[in-house]
């Protein structure tokens, strides 16, 4: 149990932190898009995946390369500050919603879900390296399952629990003014986070290089 705590843990410290994955859950539970909770399926499953991936042992292959870690940082880096100024500009501009408020069919709904998934760097970095990385350190394998499973229980009740909250509470919220200020909110949460991760390639890059 205390392994399963373990992985329930490390996952929880980081995906409760604002990213593009939950700032696009955010957006459609507010806009109470009727496919929220299978947008918050496909980031579990992504999840599950990626974190099964990590715990096979390339979580500790890439954190052995310095230059891989970097190349990941810098990547997540210029991710987050791309949606962070996209996400400001539309508070700034007034585009209501950026076009999410009536995503248009399946493929207007999943297919930002997918990009901000597995086309993050960020979320490859967390859920591979970090995550899985750990659970790779268990000698056992079933000591390294039962480290993935409390990671993905997190992530889990984490997304669940984020598109129940925020489509109850579009009930409540809604019009332009409410967009803008998420879009702003998350723009400038955004555009910092891009800004620490710019730090941290720093640190990176000088440690590569030396």
């Amino acid at each position: 149990m205390i392994v399963f705590f373990s992985g329930m843990a490390m996952a929880a410290s980081m995906i409760v932190a604002i990213g593009p994955q939950n700032a696009l859950l955010i957006r459609y539970g507010l806009a109470r898009v009727p496919t929220v909770f299978a947008v918050a399926a496909i980031f579990v499953a992504v999840d599950m995946g990626l974190i099964a991936l990590g715990a096979l042992g390339v979580g500790s292959l890439v954190s052995q390369v310095p230059a891989l870690k970097l190349a990941f940082a810098g990547a997540a880096a210029a991710f987050f500050l791309y949606y962070g100024l996209s996400s400001l500009w539309r508070g700034v501009s007034g585009d209501a919603g950026g076009g999410l408020l009536q995503p248009a069919g399946a493929a207007g709904v999943y297919g930002p879900a997918i990009a901000v998934s597995i086309a993050n760097p960020g979320v490859l970095f967390d859920t591979i390296v970090l995550v899985g990385g750990l659970a790779s350190r268990y000698g056992a394998l079933g000591d390294r399952l039962v480290f993935s499973g409390g990671a993905v229980a997190a992530s889990f009740v984490w997304f669940a629990t984020l598109a129940g909250t925020s489509y109850v509470a579009g009930r409540y919220l809604a019009g332009p003014t409410v967009w803008r200020v998420l879009d702003i909110g998350m723009g400038v949460l955004m555009i910092g986070l891009a800004a620490k991760l710019t730090g941290d390639v720093m640190r990176l890059a000088s440690g590569v290089l030396l």
